[in-house]
């Protein structure tokens, strides 16, 4: 039987809140970064309570570190403050915690500012307990998820001078022990402005995205749209001509809510001529055959996923940003594949740069880390289940190094989309079965 320590729901939701508040979205392409103000807040809050948190920063990007005890296993407990943009079409706004029928609204409630709550909550708690020499128990929480978080997970060894043995990365939902995590690849596809002209006249398109929030490595092919592919799939039936383009984009790994085409609709009988763009035309001629790029990888449920996310115009050129999802290491492969049906579609007008990721997660079920998981769940009446999830997280970092991890979290949704929403009962249970597996863990190793 579980022994739930007193943790106050009100200072948890109130700790949520202050962090909510925060303005944490960095958007590299525009050379702004989050600042200093919310890991200043967690590290003062830390250091009042007895917790010797640190701030580490690498090129102007922030994160806050730590360990309490000082024995030979090492335990991380990780969790990002960072944020996605807002986006447009919120109910409320998305820097005010908004408490409505026991859930919270804002933005981080549920990715990822609820699991840094639950960490500055439980440390306190962890300093209480007779760690000996067993059990370190150490924190990161991180200011660059969203953009990959080279700048904080990558600099963990720099931090601690050696690696953990096992990894807690709080960045989940659904209660449900997540074990196996696809890498997160990327590529930009150049292609150069090219004019022409044809008989027509112009006309604007719009097309809409229809998917159940944004997270872009959570399409479903067959059931959500992509607003790109939609316009692809039109451009090609109809035989239009694309003259230019805007859309409603948000970053390389969110799916836009919408995309509007300026097209030429070709007519013989006119005898002006209109005049569009030859590469954007064959781009979006063939965006829907682009994503079905397929390569070899390791087993997963939701096998490869490519998303159009992104289509930016230069000065001379045309830039669009994939969002790759697989499982698999070797991004050589998936280069090489990606490579030869780029040149079946585009010849030789395109250029191509490849973003490798930093790896997968794929912890085995049978390690002692998921089965002392499932003990804890099983205590908790949590639904004791080891997934894949979609999403890449910065467990790839440890993972990659054979270092057993798995990622966890409340109830909430809206992950990246607009209206983020979190359970309030799960998020204080959610604190307690974190100090429960820390609990547990310096159970076995004694």
């Amino acid at each position: 039987m579980v022994i739930v320590v007193e943790i106050s729901r009100e200072k948890l939701i109130s700790l949520l809140e202050k962090l909510v508040s925060f303005k944490t979205v960095n958007r590299p392409a525009e050379g702004i970064k989050l600042g200093k103000e919310c890991p200043e807040f967690i590290v003062q809050y830390l250091q009042e309570r007895g917790i010797a948190a640190q701030l580490f920063e690498d090129e102007g990007y922030y994160s806050v570190y730590g360990k309490v005890g000082n024995g030979k296993f090492h335990l991380l407990l990780m969790a990002h403050f960072d944020v996605v943009p807002t986006g447009e079409g919120w109910a409320t706004d998305p820097f005010e915690l908004v408490i409505k029928d026991n859930l919270a609204f804002g933005r981080g409630v549920i990715d990822n500012k609820n699991n840094v709550a639950s960490i500055m909550t439980i440390l306190p708690l962890i300093r209480e307990l007779n760690l000996e020499d067993k059990l370190t128990v150490c924190f990161e929480l991180s200011g660059d998820e969203e953009i990959g978080g080279v700048h904080s997970a990558g600099n963990y060894l720099k931090k601690f001078k050696r690696m953990p043995d096992a990894v807690m990365n709080l960045d989940g939902e659904g209660l449900v022990i997540i074990s196996r995590r696809r890498n997160a690849m990327g590529a930009v596809i150049s292609l150069p402005k090219k004019t022409a002209q044809i008989r027509g006249h112009i006309e604007q398109k719009t097309f809409v995205t229809d998917q159940w929030g944004r997270h872009s490595a959570y399409q479903n092919p067959g059931g959500d749209v992509h607003c790109m592919l939609r316009a692809s799939r039109e451009v090609s039936f109809n035989a239009w001509k694309v003259a230019h383009l805007t859309g409603k984009f948000i970053k390389g790994n969110v799916v836009p809510d919408e995309v509007s085409l300026e097209v030429v609709i070709p007519d013989k009988t006119i005898n002006a001529k209109v005049t569009y763009d030859e590469h954007l035309t064959m781009l979006f001629e063939n965006l829907r055959f682009l994503v079905r790029t397929q390569f070899p990888t390791a087993f997963s449920t939701y096998g490869i996923t490519i998303g159009p996310n992104m289509l930016l115009e230069k000065d001379d050129q045309w830039e669009l940003l994939l969002d790759i999802r697989a499982m698999t290491q070797d991004y050589t492969v998936a280069e090489h594949t990606l490579r030869k049906m780029c040149d079946e579609l585009f010849g030789a007008e395109y250029s191509l740069t490849f973003k490798p990721g930093q790896g997968m997660v794929n912890t085995p079920k049978d390690s002692m880390l998921i089965k002392t998981a499932l003990e804890v769940s099983k205590q908790f009446n949590f639904p004791a289940k080891v997934v894949e999830k979609g999403g890449a997280s910065d467990a790839r970092y440890f993972s990659r190094e054979g270092i057993p991890t798995f990622d966890f979290g409340p109830i909430g949704g809206g992950v990246h989309a607009k209206n983020e929403w979190l359970d309030l009962d799960s998020f204080v249970a959610v604190t307690n079965f974190y100090f429960e597996m820390v609990k547990k863990l310096l159970e076995k190793m004694s």
